[in-house]
């Protein structure tokens, strides 16, 4: 099984240093003032989840930031106070990071506080330090004028990072996953980015990144509501580390594709081989975004032949400047990954909307299915589950807490089998609240 199957009962540990990257003076390649800001690798895909819930939130780290990014960093306005400071962030340095915490109730008190089907939120009556982020880079734009040069380290650390661990970053005893300590780092990334000045630019990507696939994201800022979904936590992975390119064709299309280690695999891997990955992203207009992404390749441990396969969609819709919409669909197959070692699909459907009441208040909401009849997501049934939240902003004009949101939800998942409370009950509730402030 792989680290999200196992995340399903036990969460394994790891932790790694933060890296730094050449040329941080080079000067950035600037396209023309009314030419398009296609976001580059490796997260072509989180543009297009809006977040709902802020006005003007500070960016994804996952995102590469805009030229505005430096105003929104409270850490880039201090630094940018010094000559030395302002220099380094007019040569596109952004620095900036993030805390959340967290707590989850559980009404139906399961076996061990253990909430099943969960990813970050699986612990019942347990305040929770989820994550303390932070990240230094450069963007880089694709451009066919000039070389240029970026790159991006974000460092976390909480409970979050038992979770996401890549293999070969298991400081904390790799041969027996283990839920303590509660609190510990994670290299979430850690790359290189070169904008190689050919036709509109291509910009090629080198390090470890979070996958293209998935409409949601580990970093909080990238999602509606704080619990995540079936497709997020079981459907696809959470990082790959290879050598990715991506391209615009025009302003409405690029094209991404690469080679990677494969799921969660990063300074050791499992087998002896590559997969690949690719996306294709549309944007046909201003209120519309298309996204079709998919990795292919050997997945299992000392196993090269079993290909594991996901087809990953996304597609948003701001059908005003209020409400939004978004639909997530992932479909998987796997030769010799079933419970009973024979042919293995996975396949779900998440729905979401918003809608931004105010600059104090918003709510969202998300419906889904997952299907794991196989059994090799680590499920072994179909399960569905409806949450409603709603982001509160309490300060969004004052100054330091400006970016502070709390973020309240309910949710209900129920199963097509006993695969909660301890494999007693086919359904359950939880409540539902995070803090997150950006810095």
């Amino acid at each position: 099984m792989n680290r999200r199957v196992r995340a399903f009962a036990v969460v394994s540990a790891a932790a790694a240093m933060t890296i730094c990257a050449s040329n941080l003076l080079a000067g950035p390649a600037q396209p023309a003032a009314d030419a398009p800001q296609p976001t580059p690798p490796p997260a072509l895909h989180l543009d297009a989840a809006p977040v709902y819930l802020a006005d003007e939130p500070p960016p994804a780290p996952e995102q590469t930031p805009t030229e505005e990014t430096p105003e929104r960093s409270l850490l880039n306005a201090t630094l940018y106070k010094s000559s030395f400071g302002q220099q380094l962030i007019d040569k596109g340095l952004d620095i900036g990071g993030w805390v959340e915490g967290s707590y989850t109730y559980a009404f139906s008190n399961p076996p061990g506080g253990f909430i099943a089907g969960r990813v970050f939120d699986f612990e019942s009556q347990d305040p929770t330090l989820n994550q303390i982020v932070l990240y230094a880079q450069r963007a880089v734009a694709p451009s066919g004028d000039k070389f240029d040069i970026g790159f991006r380290a974000e460092m976390m650390y909480g409970s979050d990072a038992r979770v996401i661990h890549s293999n070969g970053m298991n400081f904390y005893g790799s041969s027996s996953p283990q839920l303590d300590p509660n609190n510990q780092f994670d290299l979430t990334q850690a790359y290189v980015q070169f904008n190689v000045p050919v036709g509109t630019g291509l910009v090629a990507t080198a390090g470890k990144f979070v996958t293209l696939l998935g409409y949601e994201t580990i970093n909080p800022n990238g999602n509606p509501l704080y619990s995540h979904s079936y497709l997020f936590g079981f459907a696809i992975p959470f990082t790959n580390t290879g050598v990715i390119g991506a391209y615009n064709i025009n302003d409405k299309l690029t094209v991404t594709g690469g080679i990677t280690r494969g799921w969660d695999q990063s300074t050791e891997d499992n087998n002896d081989s590559i997969d690949g990955i690719g996306q294709v992203k549309w944007v046909p207009t201003e209120k519309l975004t298309l996204i079709l992404s998919g990795i292919f390749g050997p997945e299992q441990t000392d196993n090269n032949h079993d290909w594991r396969n996901v087809i990953d969609g996304i597609a948003t819709y701001a059908a005003t400047d209020k409400l939004s919409f978004a639909l997530n669909g992932d479909y998987g197959w796997e030769a010799g990954a079933s419970s009973t070692g024979g042919y293995a699909v996975w396949y779900g459907v998440a729905g979401y909307t918003g809608f931004k009441f105010s600059e104090y208040l918003a709510a969202n909401g998300r419906l889904e299915f997952f299907n794991d009849d196989d059994g090799t997501r680590g499920i072994g049934t179909t399960v569905y589950e409806a949450t409603v939240g709603a982001t509160v902003t309490p300060f969004p004009k004052s100054g330091v807490a400006k970016t502070l949101r709390v973020r309240p939800e309910v949710r209900y998942d129920w199963a097509a089998a006993d695969v909660f409370d301890g494999g007693t009950q086919d359904n359950q509730w939880t409540f539902g609240v995070d803090a997150l402030w950006s810095f």
